[in-house]
């Protein structure tokens, strides 16, 4: 069950809201979020895009020692709008991931790399990965990265 604070930033009510105002309803990721008919497969994936957030290198602390999620940190009240809709893009993306079919999904060489593969081999499979990349997996989006990025560097850009 999704729950604001515990295992998620905002509520499924806000991601639709957001979806249905900066994403076409045509777009394939659109597609691929409406045609998701169990809110529960919603939530989970609201869930999933809050859990690969929590684990990004954001620098600073906590705002409490109380509260379970990491943000807000260094004694705001306040969870900046950039990591709500990082979570909600980053769920509209996995919905999206979820829905290529299997030859689709993960298969070119560059998706590989950025999912932090640095060698396969077939006989007797095996594979290599970065580690630092594995811990990026909310970066794969390239929406998300854009939108965290100034929160990971510490810095914000200047127009």
């Amino acid at each position: 069950m999704l729950k604001r604070g515990h295992n998620s930033y905002v509520t499924l009510i806000e991601a639709e809201r957001h979806i249905n105002l900066r994403h076409a309803g045509t777009s394939a990721p659109r597609q691929a979020w409406d045609g998701l008919t169990h809110r529960r497969d919603k939530h989970r994936l609201l869930v999933n895009a809050c859990d690969m957030i929590e684990q990004l290198p954001f620098p600073g602390r906590k705002s409490t020692t109380a509260q379970i999620l990491v943000w807000p940190r260094d004694g705001s009240r306040d969870v900046p709008q950039t990591i709500t809709h990082a979570q909600i893009e980053l769920a509209l993306w996995l919905a999206h991931q979820e829905a290529q079919p299997p030859e689709v999904a993960g298969e070119s060489r560059a998706e590989l790399i950025a999912q932090g593969v640095t060698s396969a081999r077939i006989g007797k499979w095996a594979e290599s990965y970065d580690s630092n990349k594995q811990q990026q997996g909310a970066m794969q989006s390239p929406t998300v990265a854009l939108l965290l990025k100034p929160l990971l560097s510490g810095g914000f850009g200047i127009c």
